[in-house]
């Protein structure tokens, strides 16, 4: 493959109304990071933060293909006010988020020669190699972007990580959370705490050969002012009354997951809002 910096570039408005029906476009790879037993949770974050990150876009072989990315760096402690169902107890980290131009691209991405030699060395000084970090590759379904270059940096973030159950089908399971997606817009004290709201659906297979996800079908995206606006919007009656039903029909109850977070945006070309190198205060 031919690269020409900073690499080609594709608009992201043009989006599909039921995403997971294709592996066209643009995808977003994710993943759910462990940190290796001898660090600290705030050595952690500072290394992925001020180290690995900036390090990460300065490599412009790998960094082209990189049209947005992401960290979303976990509170050090459960949140309050969420569902009995969403287990906080994971080993997770966080979330990082990278957009890439097409499903192709991602092995054009990770095949770099670059990677191997300058990123992948720099992953096991802060990231677990024992298979218990979470990756996937998915389509990102825009529900709610009321300010479409909405500053994202500290803003706090749940991801509610979803498995179907085992009967369902992946069309079926997908219509299904994209439903759930829009009953929750349609109660206006929900949507009234949130900033920004997205689902992103697990790609449909075949997956590429050497690419492994793990088991998350889809990835609910919400983003909050703070936590007080978490626990309110979890506390609201509509939740309990019409959201948590519709749940119980179509998640694998016992695998549902939150990751709660406090954003970073590294990089952006999407958006006109600031990306920075700098590290953020997450007050620890």
């Amino acid at each position: 493959m031919t690269i020409v910096n900073p690499g080609p570039w594709v608009d992201p408005e043009n989006t599909e109304p039921e995403p997971w029906r294709t592996q066209g476009g643009i995808v977003k790879f994710f993943e759910f990071p462990v940190r290796i037993p001898q660090m600290s949770r705030r050595a952690f974050h500072l290394y992925w933060q001020k180290h690995h990150s900036p390090n990460v876009m300065n490599v412009t072989a790998f960094a082209q293909f990189m049209r947005k990315y992401n960290s979303g760096h976990v509170y050090p402690e459960p949140v309050a006010g969420l569902p009995d169902h969403y287990q906080q107890n994971t080993p997770f980290e966080g979330a990082a988020e990278v957009w890439i131009n097409s499903l192709g691209e991602v092995g054009d991405w990770l095949g770099q020669s670059t990677y191997e030699e300058l990123i992948q060395p720099d992953e096991p000084r802060f990231i677990s190699q024992n298979g218990d970090n979470e990756i996937i590759v998915s389509k990102e379904e825009r529900l709610y972007e009321p300010i479409p270059d909405m500053m994202e940096n500290l803003l706090t973030k749940v991801y509610v990580l979803v498995r179907k159950k085992a009967e369902d089908d992946y069309d079926r399971f997908h219509s299904a959370v994209s439903e759930l997606g829009k009953l929750i817009l349609e109660q206006a004290a929900l949507e009234n705490h949130l900033e920004k709201f997205v689902i992103s659906h697990k790609l449909r297979e075949p997956h590429p050969e050497g690419l492994m996800f793990d088991n998350i079908d889809a990835v609910l995206e919400l983003w909050f002012k703070d936590r007080d606006a978490v626990q309110g919007f979890f506390s609201e009656q509509d939740y309990m009354e019409k959201i948590l039903p519709y749940e119980k029909v179509i998640f694998d109850m016992d695998s549902v997951r939150a990751v709660v977070v406090k954003m970073r945006v590294v990089h952006d070309e999407f958006s006109f809002q600031p990306s920075t190198t700098q590290p953020l205060t997450f007050q620890w």
